[in-house]
Order: C-alpha cells, then structure tokens, then sequence
C-alpha cells in the first residue's frame, strides 16, 4: 500500500480544494494546518474547534546512525519523547519527518533504519530527506571570476535511487500511504513525479526551505502541472514544510511601526496556490544585522500574531491595541500573550498562531464544503 484513499474538491476559482483523506484508520479534512507539539507552550490550551495534523521533525546525523546500528537507542528515545508529546493522536493524523544529515548516500542498513523511525511514527510515512539537496545534485561552476551550481544528472540519479530504496524498504510489511519527498527543485519535477507515480505514490510533502508559498507559487505551479500531466492531481494531497511568513523582517526594517501594524500574511495564502497542508518551520535563519538592529531600537518588531481577517500579522506591543485585536475564540489566555512586553514568549506567539492558522484552515474547510466561492473572500482580506 503506498496510496491514501483522497476524495477532492477544487474550488472553481483558485486552487483551493476540499478534501478528505483517509490513512490508517483516520480521517484528514483540508485545508489544515499542520502543528509541531515542540514548538506549542505547555501551558497553553488550544481550541477545540482548532483541527490540526500532528507534526514532527529530527534530523539524523551519521553519529546517530552509526550508534543505532552498533545497538544504541539515543535517537529512537529522542523520536518517542517528540511522539509523546502528540496531542489526540488516537484521532488525529501524525507525521515525523527526518532529514538524513550524512556527507554520502545512506547505505541499506541505515536506509531500513530511518524509513522503520519515520514508518512507525506517522500514518502517512513521509520518505526521509537528504540534507543539502540542491548541493547533491549540483556541480560548482566557476565563470568570470564568480562561482555558482549547475545541474548534474548522474547525481540526481543517486538521490532518485536511494527515494526508490527507501520506497522499497517502506513497502515491506506496509500497510500505510507513502508521502514523497518533493524539494525546491524544480529541474526534477517530472523525474520525481514519475518516480512516485511508478510507485503508486499519490501524498507529497513539499519543502519551502523558508520561502513563503507566495515566493514560491511558479514552482509550486510547475510541480502541480507535472501530477495533472500524469493524472495525479485531482486525488493527490500537498502538504508543505518549513514554510516563510514572507518579507516581514524585511518590511520591518525599513517602514515604520505606525506606517505597517499589519504586515502581509504570505503563509496562509498557500492554501490557494495548492498547498492542502501547512505545516511547520523546523529550519531557522538567523535574522541579520540590520534586523536584529531594527528589532532592538523598536521592540513591535518582535511580535506577530496572526489576524484572520486581515490576513496579516498584527505588529506591535501595544497592550491595549492587542486586547481591541484579540479573538473572541481563541482558548489562550491574552494575558499569556501579553506577557513579556517587548520580549514575547516565542512559544506562546507561535501557540497563538498555528491556533489562528488552524481555525482558519476550519473556516475554509465550511466555505468548500458548502461550494462557496473563495475568489470573493480572499479578495476581501
């Protein structure tokens, strides 16, 4: 079994679809936002009405490789402390991401052991990743005094055989849908669409390596024309990881405060441009000089939080415009939020957004569901 059991349906405007998956005896309904429980405050509640994926990610280095297949079980007790900490998974759908972070291709002993981490820990078992993708599958090219990356095919056909051995490793004693592994990568849609389709793969998670979906919605685009080619689209699902808010801190360092109190909210956008699950950022990119310059002399620069109405993320410490602000539905005590002044409590902002974000995906779950147009009410936004 490498296919979920997917019934869609498109919106007919934008690329907004509603579905219902089914894998392992659960039911997944989209648009949904996906949730890492180790980035959620524990003392915070939730909604109820907030549906999510159950979200995980590790990475997985040559060490700890080498200290699983010599008998240890570091690693292993790692994953089941991120699993532990699931919220309704008996209900809700789970997921563990890995990322391999070797110099070389993963050997068959270590390719059976990640894909076993990942397979036992997910309902759908997402393929683990290699690092460094685009490095791996590109050559330096040194022209005119500058230094960039070409594409070499014969590399790429290493990762394409280690996705297939990963596949095969999966497919004994499977009884769960497979989620391919599609990267920032454009060059190799159709061999990697038709590497899955060959494999009866139809559950992709897509990696935005901190690009928001707007930034990436030509690629995204090129990706969805290469399943419709072959068939796959209308029963495929699209979930995204390591997505980018947008140029937030790029805004922030050159617009005043009081000019740009709600920056664009490019992440949630994506579940018009195909994206059906948004999951979480796991990779960090150190804010720069000019950055961490702009958020010291104004500290609204450190807070976001996500307003569903606008579609943007509300930027300031002023106490009194979050309490106007603040929802009426949200389970998180304000005063949680409001805590810490200028210095928020990254957890408790993040809590507060994948909370929003969720009710949002719910929002547009009812809309579809009902055949309601949603060119009207983006455009709204």
């Amino acid at each position: 079994m490498a296919a979920a059991r997917i019934r869609s349906a498109p919106d007919d405007d934008l690329q907004y679809r509603y579905q219902t998956v089914k894998a392992n005896g659960k039911t997944l309904a989209t648009p949904a936002k996906a949730i890492d429980p180790a980035k959620i405050h524990p003392g915070a509640q939730i909604s109820p009405k907030a549906e999510f994926v159950n979200e995980m990610y590790a990475e997985v280095s040559q060490d700890s490789l080498d200290d699983a297949l010599a008998g240890g079980h570091a690693l292993e007790r790692r994953l089941l402390s991120k699993k532990e900490r699931f919220r309704n998974c008996d209900e809700r759908m789970s997921l563990c991401f890995l990322e391999v972070r070797t110099d070389g291709i993963p050997n068959q002993k270590e390719i059976e052991f990640v894909t076993d981490q990942a397979y036992a820990r997910s309902d759908m078992t997402p393929l683990p990743m290699l690092s460094n993708f685009a490095w791996r599958v590109t050559d330096v090219k040194r022209s005119g005094g500058k230094t960039g990356r070409v594409p070499n095919y014969s590399k790429f056909r290493l990762v394409a055989r280690y996705l297939r051995d990963s596949i095969k490793a999966i497919q004994q004693l499977n009884k769960k849908p497979i989620m391919g592994y599609v990267p920032d990568y454009r060059l190799y849609y159709e061999d990697l669409v038709k590497l899955y389709q060959d494999c009866g793969i139809n559950t992709f998670y897509y990696d935005a390596h901190l690009s928001s979906p707007v930034t990436l919605a030509a690629s995204l685009r090129a990706f969805m024309r290469e399943l419709d080619k072959n068939g796959m689209l209308e029963n495929s699902l699209i979930h995204m990881i390591n997505p980018g808010h947008g140029g937030a801190a790029r805004d922030s360092e050159v617009i005043p405060a009081s000019d740009s109190e709600v920056i664009p909210a490019r992440d949630v956008l994506g579940f018009g441009l195909g994206i059906d699950v948004l999951g979480e950022r796991h990779m960090r990119r150190p804010p720069g000089p000019r950055a961490i310059e702009s958020m010291r002399r104004n500290q609204d620069n450190r807070r976001r939080l996500f307003d569903r109405d606008s579609y943007g993320y509300l930027r300031t410490c002023d106490m009194e415009r979050i309490r106007i602000f603040y929802p009426k539905d949200s389970w998180i005590d304000m005063a949680q939020i409001l805590a810490g002044g200028g210095r928020p409590d990254p957890k408790m902002q993040n809590t507060f957004n994948s909370e929003q974000l969720a009710l949002e995906g719910a929002r547009l779950r009812r809309r579809l569901a009902r055949s309601e147009g949603m060119l009207e009410y983006v455009d709204g936004k």
